[in-house]
């Protein structure tokens, strides 16, 4: 038996690989068991995040319970701070060794992002400069949310720290789009000038015009459409359909 093992190569190196797949697995297995955190546990941590209980968040993390531990609503820990308003323990928790700054939720949402759709600048200026949190990543991005809720200064310097202007979602709106419905006329402007094209168009075939047409921001929509018309020599034409008018029988 010895002998041809010595002399099957082949087998023993199967052999091999079969037995490191199994080691590693039970690795993976072992460490996924020492991480995992009861529902008792997940609630108590969710509840003094909620209430910026610090000095109970220390007790629990990460001595008891993972950094990276995910609500029951599927949050990481970081972005229930956030969610939750809590500083202290968003501060705390950034800071810990082995916590993923860029886990996102159960909806693809990161801290970054939250934190940009919440107008944490401090807190997305430190993310960015001292723990190199990544500005860019596919589909929504932390532009995409700055621009929803209309923030200059958070698009501002996630723009001059490498965002992508025109970075799409999934359903291929950009940040420019998202802007003109936050109604921020100066934002759009922000946008337009490191570069938003006007020209793209979602998955509906609408661009940033028939944006601001459907959500009645009609200052923007004039200044888009007159945009249009000096930089491509043609009249603009819409592709929101007008609602009809009631007429009465």
């Amino acid at each position: 038996m010895r002998y041809q093992i010595r002399k099957n190569p082949v087998q023993l190196t199967l052999f091999g690989l079969v037995l490191s797949s199994f080691l590693f697995a039970c690795h993976v297995l072992i460490s996924f068991n020492a991480q995992a955190q009861t529902l008792e546990q997940v609630d108590e941590i969710t509840k003094a995040i909620k209430f910026d209980d610090i000095k109970t968040v220390k007790e629990l993390v990460p001595s008891k319970i993972n950094p990276n531990t995910l609500s029951r609503n599927g949050d990481p820990l970081v972005v229930v701070a956030v969610k939750e308003n809590s500083r202290k323990t968003l501060d705390y928790l950034v800071n810990l060794k082995d916590v993923d700054l860029d886990r996102p939720n159960m909806a693809g949402e990161n801290l970054l992002m939250m934190a940009a759709y919440n107008n944490y600048l401090t807190e997305v200026q430190y993310l960015v400069d001292k723990k190199a949190v990544n500005v860019n990543k596919s589909g929504w991005t932390p532009l995409h949310y700055a621009c929803t809720n209309g923030h200059l200064k958070m698009a501002e310097f996630l723009i001059d720290k490498g965002a992508k202007v025109d970075s799409l979602s999934p359903y291929g709106s950009t940040p420019l789009m998202m802007a003109v419905r936050s109604g921020n006329i100066d934002l759009v402007l922000l946008l337009l000038q490191r570069g938003a094209d006007i020209r793209v168009r979602n998955e509906r075939d609408y661009t940033a015009i028939d944006v601001a047409d459907m959500f009645n921001q009609t200052e923007i929509r004039d200044g888009l459409m007159a945009r249009w018309k000096k930089l491509y020599k043609a009249d603009y034409v819409s592709m929101v359909k007008p609602v009809a008018e009631n007429k009465s029988p």
